[in-house]
């Protein structure tokens, strides 16, 4: 007996060690990423090689060395993660601020869900002068602009589901901590705040394919030295568009090996764990109560002496963030001035009006005479024929991966070895797919033009498989038990039951892959490969042609994000409120 408890300890003991050298060894890779990534962007822009001079190949510290894709992996991830930190931010001030307030919500909501459709090209049109002005001179200013297009890649979608979970919370809970007397702040990080943590995690998983796919096509910044100088951050991004005017096949398969890893790391060592961890403080519907997530890493660090040391630490910070910074609050008498500035809603929800009218109108004056005149006869055209393939794309892709999706999610062993590969391929981005269309274009498919709808649906189709699978394991058990007790033919099973019941989740695909699909559109229809440059007519060609010319290029941007914005007023979002209203448990 005495023997069992013996090596029983010792068992122990080992699995202590082993997590806290596991714990260790993660600690210290994320401080490394850090402090290298930090001393590299401190430095003067000029250290940045230009895309032309990496235009040809260099004997010695070449630019596409495999020696170099370590570092540039690095750097890719630290700008992953700093761009998920303020997308965090972003989402817990505006989503709290669309639940707790009528007037921010008329306002937050609509903007965001435009926001969410917009391609990458509309913001950083629009704010890399801005983001290199605020680092005058220094590398930081051109990371500003990645760590941006990370930023826009899934801070949208974060928030909206922080706020969409924080409307749902069940009313019995909320009525406890009224019971309990819970203050606000206490009823968003006891109760609101926890209960989203969940879908939030999901979300975030889902929204690193298009963080990975707007990182990899940002790693470069167009400044003024003396004159218009595309400049290539190091990182996997620039490493891929070197390699692609190249023409060099063997790097670009370097580079995507390099992505993948990356992207199979930060979902093994951040996001499996965070969601097995999750998952034991979800609200329990009977959903999937016996299928917990798998993570080794959790498994390894949970018995570490380090990190049981590290939760007392945080339970003194939970305290001080509870129950003793609130004081402050009342203490300065800000409850009282946000309640007298609560009765002056309707005055400040006219003034908000009033100033939005009055800059658009300005904003409107000042891009008529900005905008190239010459070329607004074109626009239309083109805007048609870009518009007519991403419509394309977005229909295929929904009839291939939605059923896809359901027959993925229908397994569980299915759904533990496909989820995470879709994961893994959905944060690759088109420009990859080129060398292999080259291919295909060089057998004499050039003139049929089909080739660009798959470059067009690698940005949309995940979008159809995650938020698809998501809808399936959302579906109550008693509702499946009871389609199994009727016979259903399998039409009647789809169009009655399935369909219905994952319909907003379907919308919700939609509209993530419409600004996905847009952003994919304009890489699709002009592509380089070395000295070749193949092209089709629409605004994706003419936005790529004209890069640099910042007229032109703002002309191009403001049709595509007029598009956008007219989709959203009058077929997104009514399809989304028809589906809210009319499919739900």
């Amino acid at each position: 007996m005495l023997q069992t408890v013996e090596i029983n300890h010792k068992r122990e003991r080992f699995k202590s060690l082993l997590g806290n050298m596991v714990l260790i060894a993660m600690i210290g890779l994320f401080t490394f990423i850090l402090i290298a990534s930090v001393l590299g962007m401190n430095q003067n822009i000029s250290v940045l090689p230009s895309q032309n001079s990496l235009s040809k190949v260099r004997t010695t510290r070449d630019f596409l060395s495999i020696t170099n894709l370590a570092y540039f992996s690095m750097r890719t991830m630290f700008r992953m993660i700093v761009g998920m930190f303020w997308s965090f931010i972003f989402s817990f001030v505006f989503g709290v601020l669309a639940v707790r307030f009528k007037t921010a919500r008329r306002i937050i909501l609509p903007l965001v869900n435009f926001l969410e459709s917009v391609p990458l090209l509309g913001f950083l049109t629009f704010t890399t002068a801005f983001l290199l002005g605020l680092f005058p001179n220094s590398v930081m200013g051109a990371e500003a602009v990645a760590v941006f297009a990370v930023f826009t890649g899934q801070a949208w979608n974060i928030m909206l589901t922080l706020y969409q979970t924080m409307e749902v919370v069940p009313t019995d809970l909320a009525e406890v901590t009224t019971q309990f007397k819970y203050s606000a702040w206490e009823k968003f990080w006891r109760l609101e705040f926890v209960y989203s943590i969940p879908g939030l995690l999901w979300n975030v998983v889902i929204s690193q394919t298009a963080a990975w796919f707007a990182l990899v096509a940002s790693e470069q910044a167009t400044v003024a030295l003396p004159k218009d100088t595309t400049l290539m951050l190091p990182g996997i991004g620039s490493y891929i568009q070197i390699a692609l005017n190249r023409a060099d096949f063997i790097s670009c398969l370097w580079a995507v090996l390099a992505l993948l890893v990356n992207v199979g790391l930060l979902n093994f060592l951040v996001f499996q764990p965070l969601i097995k961890a999750s998952y034991y403080f979800r609200y329990d519907t009977g959903n999937s109560s016996d299928n917990p997530p798998k993570s080794i890493i959790y498994n390894l660090i949970e018995p570490a002496s380090l990190g049981h040391w590290l939760l007392v630490k945080f339970e003194i910070f939970k305290n001080f963030w509870l129950y003793k910074l609130p004081k402050i609050w009342y203490l300065f008498k800000f409850d009282q001035l946000f309640h007298f500035l609560g009765k002056l809603k309707n005055f400040f929800a006219t003034l908000w009006y009033i100033v939005l009218l009055i800059v658009g109108v300005i904003c409107t004056i000042k891009l008529y005479y900005f905008l190239p005149h010459s070329d607004f006869g074109m626009i239309p055209k083109l805007t048609f024929y870009t518009t007519l393939r991403v419509f394309l794309a977005m229909v295929v892709s929904g009839l291939i991966f939605t059923p896809l999706a359901v027959w993925v999610a229908s397994s569980k062993r299915r759904l533990n070895y496909i989820q995470p590969l879709g994961q893994i391929l959905g944060s690759v981005p088109s420009s990859v797919y080129t060398p292999f269309i080259i291919i295909f274009i060089s057998l004499g498919y050039q003139q049929m033009e089909w080739w660009i709808l798959p470059l067009i649906m690698v940005g949309c189709q995940w979008y159809y498989f995650f938020n698809v699978i998501g809808g399936y394991l959302a579906i109550p058990d008693e509702i499946r038990d009871v389609t199994k007790i009727f016979p259903l033919s399998r039409f009647q099973w789809w169009t009655k039951y399935l369909l219905p019941s994952i319909l907003p989740y379907i919308v919700t695909a939609i509209i993530n892959a419409a600004g996905a699909a847009w952003n994919a559109d304009i890489a699709a229809e002009s592509i380089q490969w070395g000295k070749n440059k193949i092209e089709v007519v629409g605004l994706g060609q003419y936005i790529s042609t004209n890069d640099g010319i910042k007229d032109k290029s703002a002309l191009g941007t403001l049709a595509m994000c007029a598009i956008v914005g007219l989709c959203i007023a009058f077929v997104w979002q009514p399809l989304y409120k028809y589906a809210r209203e009319r499919f739900h448990y």
